[in-house]
């Protein structure tokens, strides 16, 4: 899990979840210009107390579900390749394309990239500073009646200077950098989950409005059909020239609807192609999947709280936590006056040009102690230490809300899951029973029984139901990605 203080526990790796939220909630209302005494032991203090503070963590706590045995747990994870339980071949090579070929997943990376150089120069700090100089030159005296002298020198000075890190801003520094590039990796891991997420989104919406396609043009091959069975009445003089214009009318309708739908699909395609960062242009959807095949992965409905540990997003926030944590005891160090300072010279001199002949060595050892530094930025130092502290309490305030979320998120999609499943069944039972009725209203009519209003009543109703069924599958396939992604994806700590 993220980098964290030493001295705060209750935000270890292996701690529950509910005891994490309720104590960083309850610390997060706890405000004093000591040290709060808390059971986290956050060092958190405070200049002057904020106004707006809810003491929520009683809420939050007995929101969260019980925490199961750790092979349960275990159990109940989602796996990381999470894409494979929808059974599409398609999905998998669109997911493995994304990922390598994203934009945003590209520019997460080069953040790591960036965090990791930030903290190769906190750990620099650390280090003693050496430096080398070399310089040689050569004058001419003389002239107007005087003797003219030439000087020629070769001098090499190297200094070795350490400042003691006495208040352990330097070391506070290096923990920031730590802290933040763990959060800029667990960044990482959420753009790709997010991206794995939106593709999989896109895909299914493509194959929706394509088989919502393919609905409105066996509709619209069964309009024509009666059409043409209509026309053959009219013409025989057994119907009116009404009925006639009805059915054509009810094609006319089809075809119209059909527009718009084959327009969105292509706009579909062209928006998948952009989450692979490929020309729209050139793309197209390798393959070809039916909707109905793609399945419906079931996720365990009960989940341990532990689960929402395994979120990179809340190990972002926890990450951040502990760097604005450290980042107080930098602008801390700043604000104490003193340092001690050694330094060690050392020095080559030589009367000739570009030579080391006839050397003349020298060495010094020293160290200075200050006790007063920059007192007239006293105040600009106090200001950044205030800043702190508020840096920390809006962080803290945003870790507790990623976890509310998180748990409203698994919430909603296990709500969602449920929901979506019954519905579908439902909608499957109206679809059966519409296409029953649509072929009786056909075989009265062939007979003569029946008339032509029946049909057109039954075209229409078979044909949203088909319609509303397909989105109803969407919706459900969009739940158990919601949930898969709302348990962090497959992610787990490294």
């Amino acid at each position: 899990m993220p980098v964290i203080p030493a001295n705060c526990p209750a935000l270890l790796p292996r701690a529950p979840l509910a005891a994490c939220a309720a104590l960083l909630l309850l610390a997060g209302c706890s405000y004093q210009m000591e040290k709060v005494d808390n059971p986290v032991n956050l060092p958190v203090t405070w200049d002057t107390p904020p106004t707006e503070a809810q003491p929520v963590a009683a809420q939050t706590a007995a929101a969260l579900p019980a925490t199961a045995p750790a092979e349960t747990a275990a159990a109940s994870a989602p796996p990381q390749d999470w894409w494979l339980a929808f059974g599409s071949p398609v999905l998998t090579q669109l997911i493995e394309e994304a990922l390598t070929g994203n934009p945003s997943v590209k520019i997460a990376e080069e953040r790591v990239k960036q965090a990791e150089r930030a903290l190769s120069v906190s750990r620099d700090q650390l280090l003693p500073d050496l430096s080398v100089n070399a310089s040689t030159s050569r004058s001419r005296n003389g002239g107007n009646r005087q003797v003219e002298i030439i000087g020629e020198s070769t001098t090499i000075n190297a200094q070795l200077r350490y400042d003691v890190d006495i208040w352990g801003g330097n070391a506070a520094g290096l923990r920031s950098s730590k802290a933040s590039l763990a959060s800029t990796n667990y960044d990482l891991d959420v753009a790709r989950i997010t991206l794995s997420a939106n593709v999989a989104t896109q895909y299914f919406q493509l194959l929706s409005i394509g088989a919502r396609v393919a609905i409105g043009r066996s509709n619209l091959e069964l309009s024509e059909r009666l059409l043409r069975i209509v026309d053959a009445r009219y013409r025989n003089g057994v119907v009116r020239q009404l009925d006639l214009t009805q059915q054509t009318t009810a094609v006319l309708q089809i075809r119209a609807a059909l527009i718009p739908l084959e327009a969105q699909m292509r706009q579909t395609e062209t928006a998948l192609g952009l989450l692979l960062g490929r020309v729209p242009q050139e793309f197209h959807v390798p393959g070809e999947e039916p909707f109905l095949q793609i399945t419906v992965p079931e996720v365990q409905p009960w989940l341990p709280s532990e689960l929402l540990m395994r979120r990179p997003d809340l190990a972002a926030a926890e990450a951040d936590l502990a760097a604005a944590q450290a980042n107080i005891a930098v602008a801390r160090a700043n604000l104490l006056p003193g340092a001690i300072t050694f330094t060690a010279n050392g020095g080559l001199f030589s009367p000739e040009l570009l030579a080391l002949t006839d050397l003349t060595k020298t060495f010094s050892v020293g160290g200075a102690l200050s006790i007063v530094d920059s007192i007239f930025n006293f105040r600009a130092r106090r200001v950044q230490l205030a800043n702190a502290h508020s840096s920390e309490f809006i962080t803290l305030q945003n870790y507790a809300s990623a976890i509310r979320s998180a748990l409203k998120d698994v919430d909603d999609s296990l709500a969602n899951t449920q929901t979506n499943q019954r519905r579908e069944e439902s909608q499957q039972a109206v679809v059966d029973q519409a296409q029953r009725a649509l072929t009786l209203a056909e075989a009265e009519y062939r007979e003569g029984a029946g008339d032509l209003q029946s049909i057109l009543d039954g075209q229409r109703t078979l044909f949203s139901a088909q319609d509303n069924l397909s989105q109803l599958r969407l919706a459900r396939l969009n739940s158990a990605l919601d949930l898969y992604v709302a348990l962090g994806g497959g992610w787990s700590a490294p």
